[in-house]
């Protein structure tokens, strides 16, 4: 029905083989180079040993290589396994051992994390003198431009593998199909209004499922995709600007990095009379965050909700078409997929739907839903047929959703449910607090004491004077919910996505308070 991404390679390559796909600083790839160097690498691979069926890892920060390296793979009928660079090197190894990874490319500075890998290892860049045996991509450059000997992959072949962040155990892989990853292509090209003159830039890792998808958009609709590196807020604008990008990719901590730069280097929407929208997803913000993508970059923004569970996001909330109150929601269900929130307290009998306006858990359901998880045992939890998002919504009357937080952070203290995103976003109010982690301690009396850890802007601001603030404006959040003890710190630990990690909060909150209690 929909073909491969390699179908869409080679036709964009024959109909528009001067226009260009690839732009990067230095050099600009049209269709037809693009569709020659994925061949090229193809053929390596092939003669490296890697078949239909085969796992090829990538440990790779935005770069042709990387571009080039998932179509490749995809033409070969291999899998793509994309490997989040902020992982341990001991989770980067689990990984590569899992999958039994025939091929690893990964970018220079990420070398150490796959020292001692047996396998092939293709470095993106050109190789050092002395080089010690590790191939590089001037090997690839001089295989013949031809298709490899290898059958054509189908649209039900795996394609890619993406892995949750590993917050518990270790990570776990969706894997997708060619067509999955091509109804998400078509879903951003919908939700964007992309076409063929559309220029996409990407300040998100595209080894992420979100951003995969968003670099697929526009190889699906015959756009043009600016690499941006190495991720520097400042590049980043300048390179928007000057290859006239109509769209970028960015979550909420680099959309707030960006415009902090435009405004300190006096850049302002005339810099970006091109840029139509922002795409975001990951994290709550405030509306002052929309307000300021209106007025300094001149454009819309869109975002989003969705699961490496479902190789795509499920909500979706546009500032130019929906309401100003929803503008810090995530929205209403997007093109091909259903959503609800239902009860929150589960049971075997067929999921129930709460009424508006309401709380429950958020439910999913749409055609690039997984079964499993990637070579594992298991799965994530369905009932008739919706996928359980695990996290906990607020719906408004109209139906549009607020995320609270995730089921599986729930603090529970003294009896009542204590959401930390709800309460984070409460304390981000306050003038003088930057940042927030709110998270669990145990407590004899109360089960679990709620704790915050803050990134404040004024050294003077106090703990007392947090406390204070709470109670005084108690008829926004609960006394219960207010955190009975706050430490201050310089940052919280944040993965590479711009999402806290939860996990390392209760042991960054103990060693602050020790250090507090015994600063020698």
């Amino acid at each position: 029905m929909l073909g491969t991404t390699v179908d869409i390679i080679r036709k964009w390559a024959d109909r528009w083989s001067d226009k260009p796909f690839i732009i990067t600083e230095n050099e600009s790839l049209t269709y037809s180079l693009y569709y020659q160097r994925v061949c090229q690498l193809a053929g390596w691979l092939e003669q490296h040993g890697v078949r239909p069926g085969d796992n090829v890892g990538f440990l790779m920060i935005n770069s042709v290589e990387l571009y080039v390296g998932l179509l490749a793979t995809h033409r070969i009928g291999a899998v793509a396994n994309l490997w989040n660079f902020r992982l341990s090197r001991s989770e980067i190894s689990y990984l590569a051992s899992h999958v039994d990874a025939k091929a690893v490319i990964v970018s220079p500075e990420l070398l150490p994390a796959v020292s001692g890998y047996p396998g092939v290892i293709l470095c993106a860049g050109l190789p050092p003198s002395g080089s010690n045996g590790m191939h590089y991509f001037d090997e690839v450059a001089q295989m013949p431009i031809s298709e490899p000997g290898l059958p054509e992959p189908s649209e039900e072949s795996l394609s890619s593998v993406i892995y949750t962040s590993g917050t518990t155990g270790h990570p776990k892989g969706a894997a997708y199909t060619h067509q999955t990853q091509l109804l998400s292509a078509i879903q951003y090209c919908l939700e964007m209004g992309l076409g063929f003159g559309s220029r996409g830039i990407s300040a998100a890792p595209v080894i992420h499922g979100g951003a995969t998808n968003f670099f697929l958009a526009y190889l699906f609709i015959g756009g043009a995709f600016i690499d941006s590196g190495k991720y520097d807020a400042y590049r980043l604008l300048g390179l928007a600007s000057k290859y006239h990008a109509t769209e970028i990719m960015a979550v909420p901590t680099q959309i707030f990095e960006l415009l902090k730069t435009a405004q300190d280097g006096g850049l302002t929407k005339e810099n970006f009379s091109d840029l139509k929208l922002i795409r975001t997803a990951g994290s709550p913000y405030p509306k002052e965050m929309v307000e300021q993508v209106h007025d300094i970059f001149g454009c819309h923004l869109l975002n989003t909700f969705g699961m490496t569970e479902n190789c795509s996001n499920v909500t979706s909330m546009h500032s130019g078409y929906d309401p100003e109150s929803s503008w810090t929601t995530i929205g209403k269900p997007t093109y091909f997929w259903n959503a609800l929130a239902v009860e929150l307290e589960e049971s075997d009998e067929s999921i129930k739907e709460v009424s508006r306006p309401g709380r429950g858990q958020l439910v999913v359901k749409g055609p690039q839903n997984i079964g499993s998880y990637y070579k594992s045992d298991l799965a994530p939890r369905y009932k008739d047929g919706w996928l359980y998002a695990r996290d906990i919504v607020d719906v408004d009357t109209t139906g549009h959703m607020q995320i609270i937080d995730r089921v599986d952070s729930t603090i529970l203290s003294g009896g009542e449910n204590v959401y930390p995103q709800e309460v984070e976003m409460f304390l981000k109010k306050h003038p003088a607090i930057e940042d927030a982690g709110v998270t669990g301690v145990p407590d004899s009396r109360w089960g679990e004491q709620v704790v915050a850890l803050v990134v404040s802007k004024d050294k003077s601001l106090s703990e007392s004077d947090i406390n204070d603030w709470c109670l005084q404006n108690s008829h926004e959040l609960s006394r219960y919910k207010r955190p009975r003890q706050v430490v201050f710190v310089e940052e919280l630990p944040k993965n590479v996505f711009g999402k806290l990690e939860r996990y390392k909060l209760r042991e960054k909150f103990q060693e602050a308070r020790k250090q507090q209690r015994d600063p020698s």
